[in-house]
């Protein structure tokens, strides 16, 4: 838990902390699927004990919304303060013994109870956005909505509502096939949750500025994506399969990239096997010997090859400059006479090593057997 939250949790009576720390750990909302935070509420000692405000990703929001718990009776459930004052008006008891049965019927034991309860009030949150869209039934965000929930791609599921007073923001999910995607992302677990998802987020009356939210790992792995122009007169069961459509085919070109990397890859550390130093997905180090002179290429393939050619760089096993092996980085990589090139450009490099003019000797390129 990070220590801002874990002093807020501290805050709380030992008795409430289970409930929170639950929900810190384990409860995932929204879309996004990031994990909630908490703030303090500003009041007495006696209220810090008790109270704690929650902080929920929804659409591009962050809903705050107060937890109270009765330190006179820590068996009750806890009674709850919502930023948005025209939710959950005028309910009676059969409904929130209905549609929060988590609340209604709260289990003191359960350290998942808050977890549950907050899910169903999540849910009814999004429900509650709903009926205020199709309240404004002559409006270009529900026109838009309705549409585009009666395109086979994207259900009630998919999309996250929010109306503001002046603007109506959607978040999309978009179905992209992230099942075949390399493990190129190795960062912490907080950092890379291991969702992959694809949101679109789109504000209405200024759609033309929709955004696209990337999960780490298909930002790390596709980079920076540019939408397509979305036209003012354009319609979201249009460009949503656009823009899923996109994102399917840049996945496409990245895994078929990495097949040809690694088929490349393969290719030579078969061919020199025994010359073999070090090899990942991504590069190789060979030791090789010509003329009784022994050298180091490193081959590195980027993130853009085939486009872009693979980083040749030889190096020194004899010489040193400033304490670190001499090299030369290489300015091309031809597939064509890759051997011939190779030995040309050792000889120069061996050559510069040991400040002596070139030679036109032929040599031949061979590895070291283990």
């Amino acid at each position: 838990m990070l220590s801002e939250s874990f002093g807020v949790v501290n805050d709380l009576a030992p008795v409430f902390r289970p409930y929170i720390q639950n929900v810190y750990q384990d409860l995932k909302l929204g879309l996004c699927k990031t994990k909630v935070d908490f703030e303090r509420v500003s009041g007495n000692s006696e209220g810090g004990e008790s109270q704690i405000r929650i902080v929920l990703p929804y659409c591009s929001k962050k809903l705050k919304w107060e937890i109270i718990f009765d330190a006179t009776a820590p068996w009750f459930a806890p009674d709850f303060r919502f930023d948005d004052d025209s939710f959950l008006m005028n309910v009676n008891e059969h409904f929130l013994e209905e549609k929060v049965p988590s609340l209604s019927k709260w289990n003191e034991n359960d350290p998942k109870a808050l977890s549950d309860v907050i899910s169903e009030l999540i849910n009814l949150y999004k429900l509650h956005q709903i009926k205020k869209l199709n309240e404004d039934d002559s409006s270009r965000a529900y026109f838009e909505y309705s549409a585009l929930l009666g395109d086979a791609l994207t259900s009630e599921q998919d999309i996250e509502v929010w109306v503001g007073s002046h603007v109506v923001e959607f978040l999309i999910r978009l179905k992209v096939d992230t099942s075949r995607l390399p493990e190129l992302y190795t960062d912490g677990v907080e950092k890379n949750p291991g969702i992959d998802t694809a949101l679109l987020l789109v504000r209405y009356p200024n759609s033309t500025n929709a955004e696209l939210i990337l999960s780490p790992v298909l930002t790390k792995s596709l980079g920076n994506i540019s939408l397509p122009l979305m036209h003012q007169s354009g319609v979201l069961m249009d460009y949503v399969p656009m823009v899923t459509e996109l994102l399917n085919n840049k996945i496409n070109d990245l895994l078929n990239n990495e097949k040809l990397k690694r088929d490349l890859l393969a290719q030579l550390i078969v061919k020199y096997e025994g010359a073999v130093l070090e090899h990942d997905a991504n590069n190789a180090a060979f030791l090789f010997e010509m003329s009784s002179y022994h050298w180091i290429l490193q081959i590195d393939i980027g993130a853009k090859f085939p486009d872009k050619p693979p980083v040749l760089t030889l190096r020194s096993i004899y010489h040193c400059s400033k304490g670190k092996p001499m090299y030369k980085i290489l300015s091309g990589c031809p597939y064509n006479h890759f051997e011939s090139y190779i030995e040309q450009q050792v000889e120069l490099f061996k050559n510069e090593c040991m400040g002596v003019p070139p030679t036109r000797e032929s040599h031949q390129f061979v590895t070291l057997e283990n």
